[in-house]
């Protein structure tokens, strides 16, 4: 491929193809080829141009580079390799072919343009095997480049079967299972009144404040059992009963805290400043509530029914602690809350602030702690509307054991990821809303099983990779970030029911989905 001069007077040519280590490529170059070539960037030869060779002394040792630039799908990249980390690539059908001087050999020679006899082209391989890269059973033939009509060159597969799965390109303009209308979002008040999108205005020149929308959204119930039993409590103290209004003032003061530093909780209440510039929290003012009070109203308040038992373990005994007042928030926004056409499902995170490691277990029942969040606690799977950002259905995340006592014969034949899924989306069952959810919940099985609740669904596919075409589309080489490419599936009565899409950013994704198409969408713009 190339001819570059060695600065030996025998021979004035070298020729080589490299096999590029995973020491040897940037961290720009590692992310870029996983980005074109997917799961093939162990095995993808890409060629290019020898620009110069180095030689330098390292430990006593003569070494011998090349500074090459290599062609990739989105461009030309520079890399300098290591002369031990290029091996010859193959060499075309040899036939004579003239010599050049030797004043020339130190050019450049582009790819194209080498004669017949030439030396071997110089190869790369871009990138080792990623040890991520994701293997799965396949029945089919190699899968080859080809372009679906109307899809503007963007690349995709040849039909592949997986788990008699058949997927196929196709020039999909329509959307699955039809268009899915827009509904706007809305609360309906204890009053009777609703709250509609972009309707928080109560009059002229009056909008609603945080106060009004807390209140709203409190489930009448949840408030008057915590005045019941936080009372008992304090009357078994020779305390006095507590109030509706002094329960809600008592939370006013727990959010509150939340934004001041302080170190022992009685700091809140001082009336003299740490700081000249910042003046004392002094709770006991601006709230109207006693040191004294607040600490008795947090040592005897109670949100649910505790189970008492000894019958009962431990672990249901300290859920019974919370329980009621989950099943009572879930009940209200049921009743009094219309989410838009999006939902969301995902993982939350509760703070715990007390002892940690197996001394969790006398204060959570499941301690749950996962790296990619900032807090370990209490995990809790929740439902949220799309467009309003509210939530609508809690669910906590319980010991593997306790889970499997609270399956069904029929979930016990499914995916944990989609058992959950279904029941957090099941009061919308019927509604063909469209559900996303990440990796935790999203799979073949998950989307069908939505689909037949009369749910659409689209969900970012990483491990549950059972019937979908993971191979077929990380094997596909593209052209340049922000590319895509699908794959649809058809039902038995040919109908599309499934496509799976990968687009390529920052990293590959990988999607299943129930509905929309694969085409261009609007521009999305936000501030980070």
């Amino acid at each position: 491929m190339l001819v570059t001069n060695m600065g030996r007077s025998a021979d004035p040519r070298l020729v080589v193809g490299a096999s590029v280590h995973a020491k040897a490529v940037h961290i720009k170059l590692f992310s870029e080829c996983a980005r074109l070539y997917g799961s093939c960037a162990g095995t993808k030869l890409v060629t290019g141009v020898v620009t110069s060779v180095t030689r330098e002394v390292k430990n006593g040792r003569s070494m011998t580079g090349v500074n090459a630039t290599w062609q990739l799908s989105s461009g030309e990249v520079d890399k300098h390799l290591m002369l031990l980390n290029v091996k010859c690539g193959a060499a075309p059908p040899m036939t004579q072919a003239p010599v050049k001087p030797a004043s020339q050999a130190s050019a450049p020679v582009p790819l194209g343009s080498m004669p017949q006899g030439s030396p071997a082209p110089l190869t790369s391989r871009s990138l080792p095997s990623h040890p991520d890269a994701p293997t799965q059973h396949m029945t089919s033939t190699p899968t080859r480049m080809m372009t679906a009509p109307g899809s503007a060159g963007e690349p995709t597969a040849a039909p592949v079967t997986v788990h008699d799965y058949t997927w196929s390109a196709e020039a999909v303009t329509l959307s699955i299972g039809g268009i899915v209308p827009r509904r706007s979002w809305s609360v309906r008040l204890l009053s009777g009144e609703t709250i509609a999108e972009e309707g928080d205005a109560m009059g002229p020149g009056r909008t609603r404040h945080a106060l009004d929308n807390f209140l709203a959204m409190l489930p009448l119930d949840q408030l008057s059992r915590m005045v019941r039993l936080t009372s008992v409590k304090l009357s078994a103290r020779q305390m006095r009963t507590t109030t509706a209004g002094e329960v809600l003032k008592f939370v006013g003061v727990l959010l509150l805290g939340t934004r001041y530093e302080f170190g022992s909780r009685s700091e809140l209440w001082s009336t003299t400043a740490r700081n000249k510039y910042i003046p004392a929290p002094g709770f006991g003012q601006l709230t109207g509530m006693s040191r004294d009070r607040f600490d008795s109203q947090w040592s005897c308040v109670t949100y649910s029914e505790e189970c008492t038992d000894p019958a009962v373990s431990s672990e249901r005994r300290r859920w019974s602690m919370v329980d009621d007042f989950v099943t009572s928030f879930n009940a209200h926004r049921a009743a009094h809350v219309r989410p838009s056409d999006l939902l969301c499902v995902d993982e939350s995170m509760s703070k715990w602030y007390g002892q940690g490691g197996g001394w969790s277990d006398r204060g959570v029942p499941m301690y749950v702690a996962i790296d990619r969040k900032p807090e370990n606690g209490c995990e809790i799977q929740n439902t949220a509307c799309g467009r309003s950002g509210i939530m609508l259905y809690l669910q906590l995340v319980t010991t593997a054991g306790d889970q499997r006592q609270r399956l069904t014969a029929t979930e016990s034949r499914l995916l944990h990821g989609t058992v959950v899924l279904k029941r957090l989306v099941s009061n919308w069952a019927g509604t063909d809303r469209v559900v996303c959810g990440d990796s935790y919940f999203a799979s073949v099985e998950a989307a069908l099983e939505l689909k037949s609740m009369v749910l659409r669904f689209v969900g970012v596919v990483k491990n549950s990779t059972t019937c979908y075409p993971m191979a077929a589309l990380s094997t596909l080489e593209v052209p340049s970030r922000g590319s895509s490419a699908s794959l649809y599936h058809r039902d038995a009565v040919g109908q599309i029911d499934l496509m799976a899409a990968m687009w390529v950013d920052r990293d590959r994704r990988y999607f299943i989905s129930t509905t929309s198409t694969c085409l261009d969408g609007a521009p999305i713009e936000r501030l980070r």
